[in-house]
């Protein structure tokens, strides 16, 4: 079995945990050929691990028809399927998926448009919550496989050595206790939502921070919030998105994330497995993952007063508590591993190629 996996981009946030699958994948016996847009961090992590890679620009993504290269690249590698990420991606390989007599999985992860999907012959959303979303928008609901993202449990481990060193870099005191919310900074995201009720949440203690990761068009009224509400001196935020995480996962103690829309959470994953006891907004596929198994704390979406109210108990844990949550989390992970998504995934394949190549 041969799958080539086309994302029309070069820059992708979720790369990593893609490629890892893609490489479980091939250990399956499933051949794996990635097309993308040359010159990003997508190729260059799929060519570091391996994966064989092939670039191209269309013309117009809006318009499948006039972007004759793209079913000579196809025809080049022959593949058994055309696995997409991204809406434009699925109505190029969509389009000319019938026409080729290749079948197309399209992978639903975000709120998106139902017009781009609409040529995929099956699709795997990344929660029930957008499966439900998409069916809604009149997608049939027979065709949707729900296979979660995956993530490297022992890539986000903790390392204490890392931990030390970044609080140490960062003036984190031993004994004062920091929240991470990692995620783009946006109206979705809500990092207003996490700094006001941090500011409830921390009061006048000097004992608690509070580190943001990431970068995006609120910065400066985030920046603005931080400083009317006197939290300057207890608030570090980086200058940009950074190409690593793990350092800074390593060195909070919480993990929240108070999206108003999440359709899956990546993030969420790489807190849990990097040992954090996590505080999320009941948004789409959050509560997915947390699944009332003690593994986190799920708060109203938008509502300060919870998220302050969920902080302060996880500020008045003990260190039992704290590591139950987080041995739970970790419990959960199983589900989320590449091996077992890679084994999910190999189901659907086989199941599409059971039902035969579409028309040409």
């Amino acid at each position: 079995m041969r799958v080539l996996h086309y994302v029309d981009s070069d820059e992708l946030s979720f790369r990593v945990p893609w490629v890892d699958l893609m490489k479980e994948l091939e250990s399956k016996g499933a051949e794996q050929v990635l097309l993308c847009r040359p010159g990003g961090n997508m190729e260059r992590a799929a060519r570091e691990r391996g994966v064989k890679t092939r670039t191209w620009r269309p013309f117009a993504s809006s318009v499948p028809p006039v972007n004759l290269r793209y079913p000579s690249i196809v025809r080049s590698i022959s593949p058994d399927i055309v696995h997409t990420r991204l809406s434009s991606a699925a109505a190029m390989a969509g389009w000319w998926g019938g026409r080729l007599g290749i079948p197309t999985i399209a992978t639903l992860d975000k709120v998106a448009k139902s017009k781009y999907y609409l040529n995929a012959d099956h699709y795997v959303s990344c929660s029930r919550w957008i499966k439900d979303y998409m069916v809604s928008l009149g997608l049939q609901s027979e065709k949707i496989d729900i296979v979660y993202n995956s993530v490297d449990i022992d890539r986000y481990r903790r390392d204490e050595g890392a931990r030390k060193e970044f609080r140490g870099s960062h003036g984190i005191g031993d004994e004062e206790r920091a929240f991470i919310g990692v995620g783009r900074f946006d109206s979705e995201k809500s990092f207003d939502v996490l700094i006001r009720a941090f500011a409830i949440a921390s009061g006048d203690s000097g004992g608690t921070r509070l580190l943001l990761v990431g970068d995006g068009s609120l910065r400066g009224d985030y920046l603005k919030l931080i400083g009317e509400l006197g939290l300057s001196g207890k608030v570090i935020m980086t200058d940009g998105f950074v190409d690593d995480v793990r350092p800074w996962l390593w060195g909070a103690d919480y993990y929240v994330m108070p999206s108003r829309m999440e359709p899956f959470g990546i993030a969420m994953l790489e807190a849990m497995a990097s040992g954090l006891p996590s505080i999320v907004s009941d948004s789409g596929g959050l509560r997915e993952i947390i699944m009332d198994r003690g593994a986190g704390i799920v708060a109203p979406a938008g509502d300060v007063s919870a998220f302050a109210g969920a902080m302060s108990k996880m500020l008045g844990m003990g260190p039992e508590a704290a590591e139950k949550m987080a041995s739970n989390a970790m419990t959960r992970l199983s589900d989320f591993t590449s091996g077992a998504v890679a084994d999910k995934m190999m189901g659907v394949y086989e199941k599409v190629l059971r039902c035969g190549s579409p028309k040409k």
